[in-house]
């Protein structure tokens, strides 16, 4: 195994693990993709269009539109109509809001309990080597996004 090979396995492992302690410490109240939706609303002043929506959280349409129905049933945002053709309004409810500052939280102290380990140095370190990997993962073609017209399982019984 190759030092480059053995960095980004560490960094792989490190970013499961990451993602591990984030759920096992957030609000277990919703879903995923309702909390992704919900943090965003709420960082975006407690509304955003579809449009915006689909950008910031790198969700095709269809997708968009279940988790913002799913996350209206449960009474944490309104959607509206928007003056634009083919788009709507997301807004945050009280109960959203609520429930948004809640995950923000729970996020923070989690970011901040991971990363006690490390001085206010090594953390902007941190940021700045993993912005450098960032830049070079999309110049060789990995932007993040998943590309329209393949489908999706969210289930993962059925990804096994």
């Amino acid at each position: 195994m190759t030092t480059a090979t053995k960095a980004l396995s560490q960094m792989k492992k490190a970013s499961k693990l990451t993602n591990r302690a984030f759920r096992k410490n957030g609000p277990k109240s919703y879903k995923k993709g309702q909390g992704a939706l919900l943090k965003v609303l709420h960082v975006s002043g407690g509304q955003a269009s579809s449009r915006e929506l689909v950008e910031r959280l790198s969700f095709d349409r269809g997708e968009l539109k279940n988790v913002v129905r799913k996350a209206e049933r449960n009474g944490y945002v309104t959607i509206e109509d928007a003056e634009e053709k083919r788009t709507y309004t997301v807004k945050l409810t009280e109960e959203g809001e609520k429930i948004a500052e809640r995950r923000c939280a729970a996020n923070s102290k989690t970011a901040e309990e991971i990363l006690s380990c490390l001085t206010d140095e090594e953390i902007a370190q941190l940021n700045a080597i993993t912005e450098k990997i960032i830049v070079s993962c999309k110049e060789h073609g990995a932007h993040g996004k998943r590309k329209s017209g393949r489908k999706h399982c969210h289930s993962r019984r059925a990804r096994r």
